[in-house]
């Protein structure tokens, strides 16, 4: 019976495919492009970017 739960190194060899990595690179990408357009509202940086994420995509003017 297999045990339940994650295996690290499966899952670790898993993730490091080529398509993995190509889908968060377009992923980031595309999301970077959509934080710029929103003028940054969290900041220039990946936290801002996180936190805006957070927030659902919806910024105000300060």
């Amino acid at each position: 019976m297999k045990r339940l739960g994650t295996n690290r190194r499966e899952s670790t060899k898993r993730t490091q495919t080529a398509t993995m990595r190509r889908i968060v690179a377009d992923f980031m990408k595309t999301a970077g492009d959509e934080y710029r357009e929103a003028g940054y509202p969290f900041g220039n940086s990946l936290h801002g970017l996180l936190i805006w994420f957070e927030y659902g995509q919806h910024s105000t003017d300060n």
